[in-house]
């Protein structure tokens, strides 16, 4: 048995934002404080010790004059929080500065600290230890509460689940010092069956959220823990193979012993707003260069003035385009990922098969869209997300060496040729994709060739059913 964490979000009332904006405030202050005060061996040194922060952090930082003691502890383990997540970083990060063998470390990891470095060296920046860069800046956006006592007798937040009704208290600076507030929400019917289920309720978190209309929102933040369990035998899988094609982002098969599917293609109409979106923010900064040197070579206050009015407006649309992105991203990849989880469920496959990338080897795509798209957002969390989600379903998600997947044919083995999506090989032309999944699965099953039959017990709501494969074109 594992342990699998899930959060569901409540959004809690707007009568109490006034007293979470002076909270938020109030932590983002205290924690930014601290922050500099740690950035140095010293500080590095004393968090790596295995206990909780605020029980370290508190020999260090006395307790401001009117400050609620467990108030105090959660802005010291965030703080500690903050801290620690820096420590593996700055460990890769020197040790690649020394050119020393790296071992333990997660690849992706690794290669995120060699472009941070490679991006310093371009700009012609030399730093000789991690201390040489900047610290990081707490944005204020989360309050924890994991520091405070349990829910019933916490002295910060309490949690109380009464019927079909959760009560939540937390305390929050007042002009008259610090009081309680209270809020009553009835359950969601998803998070009421989620919490039947779960073995415990984990520590809440408050969260600061920004809404596409640009007000900001509070959320609680529930975890639930579960008990999941991975199956012993694999026997029938959904294979993928993510598309560098801007009209897809993968093509899955299914496969059980000797026989395969027709492909699933997983298709969104978002990504070309996604690129769209992508095309006006180049505009954007254009048009910023260009007012800036318009600013250089005026003389005239009054026109000066207005290029500086233009130039604010364009910031501020570029930050809103900047901001639809981001959240059309998140949007693409939960969706994206849900997706590849029912479909899996719906066929009772035990596992998911994907290519074990790394950002190192997708630049080797011609395609600049689906370049930007899978280096620098998309496969970073597809990975981490997929598992997740499986996990809690009991799927186990496996990884294969990707190496010419997309090149070699699934029927022969020869290696044939590329021209766009489509596979030519002596002994048949192919969809490159599905080509692809089909040797994705080869290499998580067997090395046999699959052969198409027909299998029962598929469910009808997916219109993609396990047939017999010709082998002349499936595109």
């Amino acid at each position: 048995m594992k342990e699998q964490i899930l959060s569901y979000e409540l959004t809690l009332p707007q009568r109490i934002y006034p007293h979470l904006e002076r909270l938020f405030s109030v932590f983002k202050n205290q924690v930014n404080s601290y922050i500099p005060k740690l950035w140095n061996e010293e500080g590095f040194e004393l968090l790596s010790q295995k206990s909780h922060a605020w029980g370290i952090l508190k020999k260090e930082f006395p307790t401001p004059i009117g400050f609620p003691s467990r108030v105090f502890r959660n802005v010291l383990e965030l703080t500690g929080q903050i801290i620690r997540s820096q420590i593996e970083r700055k460990e890769v990060f020197e040790k690649l500065l020394r050119r020393e063998e790296l071992k333990g470390y997660n690849k992706h990891f690794v290669l995120n600290v060699q472009r941070q470095i490679e991006n310093l060296r371009k700009k012609g920046k030399e730093v000789s230890c991690y201390f040489d860069l900047p610290y990081p800046e707490f944005d204020g956006n989360v309050v924890i509460t994991s520091a405070d006592d349990n829910f019933e007798k916490g002295q910060f937040r309490r949690l109380k689940i009464s019927g079909n009704f959760l009560e939540f208290s937390i305390k929050v600076p007042t002009q008259k010092g610090w009081e309680w507030i209270k809020v009553k929400k009835l359950i969601p019917e998803r998070l009421r069956k989620a919490l039947m289920k779960a073995k415990e309720v984990k520590a809440v978190l408050i969260k600061k959220v920004l809404l596409k209309s640009g007000y900001n929102i509070y959320r609680l933040v529930i975890p639930l823990s579960f008990e999941v369990k991975e199956p012993e035998k694999v026997e029938r899988i959904l294979a993928l193979d993510l598309s560098p094609s801007e009209k897809r982002l993968g093509v899955a098969v299914l496969v059980e012993g000797e026989e395969v599917s027709k492909p699933l293609f997983f298709k969104t109409l978002m990504l070309r707003k996604v690129e769209r979106l992508y095309f006006e923010v180049s505009n954007l900064e254009r048009k910023i260069d260009n007012i800036y040197n318009s600013i250089e070579k005026t003389a005239c206050k009054r026109e000066k003035k207005r290029l500086w009015e233009r130039l604010r407006h364009l910031f501020a649309e570029q930050k809103l385009k900047q901001r639809k992105i981001k959240q059309l991203r998140k949007q693409i990849l939960e969706t994206f990922t849900n997706l590849i989880v029912s479909h899996a469920k719906a066929y009772h496959c035990q596992a998911i098969v994907i290519e074990d990338l790394s950002f190192k080897e997708v630049p080797g795509w011609k395609n600049k869209p689906a370049l930007r798209r899978f280096s620098q957002w998309f496969f970073s969390r597809f990975t981490s997300r997929l598992e997740e989600k499986a996990r809690f379903h009991n799927l186990k998600v496996m990884k294969v060496n990707p190496a010419y997947t997309s090149r070699v044919c699934h029927k022969c083995g020869k290696e044939g040729e590329l021209e766009g999506l489509v596979f030519k090989c002596s002994c048949g032309t192919y969809d490159r994709d599905y080509n692809a999944s089909l040797n994705v699965a080869k290499r998580a099953l067997h090395p046999t060739k699959p052969e198409a039959q027909r299998v029962d017990g598929i469910p009808d709501r997916i219109p993609s059913r396990l047939v017999r494969m010709e082998g002349s074109a499936l595109l």
